[in-house]
């Protein structure tokens, strides 16, 4: 039980991602519950600036149409294709336990019971939504029609009689997405999503309405407001109370409205008007800035993973420079090799005060001011020390795992310049041995450091011939 804990705290600290159409056209509906006649749904509203919604959603004969935990799964799928690197077939292979935790679910007996009706109704139901579905490379709107998924099977290992047929958490999966999600991904159609603080959140209608305020409150390609007011009717009918009384969304919104309030995500929520004219208003919390890529680059440039340089970032943007400043100093006047230089590192941001003398020599000179000769000559050293450690890595590495740290190094630097089939692409020819790792590790650096990204970014699309 321990090992499976650990397992999922590490999980919810990597950096998540919601595809946005999903997110925005909340398709599937947000409540526990549905009834067990309710095969079908259709909408027909606006609910912001972007324009109106169309979706109508039909399930199989002997189902209902997906609800609740669904939406949890669907965040699991989307974020198993970006962990794979985007496979070109769209097909998920992962274990039953690996997709609820990054669905940022909590992992019990229950939810293996309820993944695997989940998986039956993103399967059995099928979604027609009309020109509501934003291609992120065309930049338009289209009409699309799928299933969430298009087909799954699952391999079972027991010799268990009464466990055949049933999830566990070894159970391997093999998941068939849909061509529209698999598209949307790779054309970078994707909004950040704090695995951590979601997995919190305690019900599937709190993290659907997050979701969806999310894809209000910073519209792509948007600036993000303040504030948000919608129609409480046209509202609770996105979400999926369709012919509800006002009085019962506002009872069925209330938990979930209280449960973000104190999470700080919303300040405040206040309805107005009456009847059929009533609005509600969300005042959200503080927007925390984007966040700076140059920073991440200096940190995963002295050897942390890229989700750990941007919660570092988040948490300590304005020590980042000064820290690795005083982390080279560390390193340079240690009597013996610093073995673990990533825990090293990020022990001196959670515990600065261990580091004092360091941190207040690094204070008065800035990084990128002239050091005295023997201090440039041991820096010098670190950052050869740096190289040969990165090229022992990357020769190292296994094929998959040398494509995943691409990707994911792609994915902090080049998103502005590339979109998420371009990255795909180059990530895995440097998998595949096409492009040499170390190189197109060390040319992203420099591009980030000379403030080049732009044209690197035409080279490698020379280089993939995309």
């Amino acid at each position: 039980m321990a090992k499976e804990s650990r397992q999922v705290k590490e999980i919810r600290q990597v950096q998540g991602h919601d595809e946005r159409n999903i997110a925005r056209l909340a398709l599937a509906l947000a409540q526990n519950r549905v009834p067990d006649t309710m095969q079908s749904w259709e909408k027909q509203l606006t609910t912001d600036a972007l324009g109106a919604i169309h979706v109508k959603c039909v399930s199989r004969s002997d189902s209902v149409v997906p609800h609740g935990l669904d939406n949890d799964i669907i965040v699991g799928l989307v974020n198993a294709f970006v962990e794979q690197g985007l496979p070109n077939t769209g097909v998920l292979q992962l274990s039953a336990y690996r997709l609820l935790t990054l669905a940022g679910l909590r992992v019990g007996g229950r939810q293996y019971s309820e993944l695997l009706e989940s998986l039956r109704r993103l399967q059995g139901s099928t979604f027609a939504i009309t020109d509501s579905w934003f291609d992120g490379r065309q930049h338009q709107w289209t009409s699309e029609e799928f299933s969430i998924i298009s087909s799954f099977a699952r391999v079972d290992v027991t010799e268990i009689a009464d466990d055949i047929g049933q999830l566990r958490a070894d159970t391997m999966l093999e998941i068939q997405l849909a061509r529209a999600i698999t598209r949307s991904v790779r054309n970078g159609h994707l909004r950040p999503l704090d695995l951590e603080f979601y997995s919190q959140l305690s019900q599937p209608m709190v993290r659907t309405l997050y979701r969806s305020l999310e894809e209000r409150r910073a519209p792509a390609g948007k600036v993000a407001t303040n504030e948000y007011t919608v129609s409480t009717r046209i509202w609770g009918e996105h979400l999926g109370m369709q012919g509800w009384r006002l009085d019962k969304i506002r009872r069925a919104l209330e938990p979930a409205h209280g449960e973000l309030l104190e999470t700080k995500y919303l300040l405040e929520v206040v309805y107005t008007g009456r009847g059929e004219s009533q609005q509600v208003t969300y005042r959200f919390g503080k927007v925390a800035a984007p966040v700076n890529a140059e920073l991440v680059a200096l940190l995963t440039k002295n050897g942390l993973s890229a989700p750990n340089a941007v919660k570092i970032v988040q948490e300590h943007a304005g020590q980042v420079e000064v820290t690795v400043a005083a982390f080279h100093r560390v390193v340079a006047q240690a009597r013996t090799p610093v073995k673990n230089r990533q825990g090293l590192l990020v022990d001196m941001f959670q515990n600065p005060d261990k580091y004092a003398e360091y941190m207040d020599a690094a204070h008065p000179r800035p990084l990128d001011t002239p050091s005295k000769p023997r201090e440039r000559k041991a820096a010098k050293t670190v950052d050869e020390d740096w190289e040969t450690r990165q090229a022992e890595e990357w020769l190292t590495l296994a094929p998959e795992a040398r494509e995943k740290r691409m990707l994911n190094l792609l994915n902090m630097i080049m998103t502005e310049h590339m979109t998420k089939e371009e990255m795909g692409v180059v990530a895995t020819l440097v998998g595949n041995g096409t492009l040499d790792a170390l190189d197109t590790a060390r040319a992203l650096t420099r591009a980030m450091a000379e403030k080049t990204l732009a044209a690197y970014a035409r080279e490698l699309r020379g280089q993939i011939e995309l």
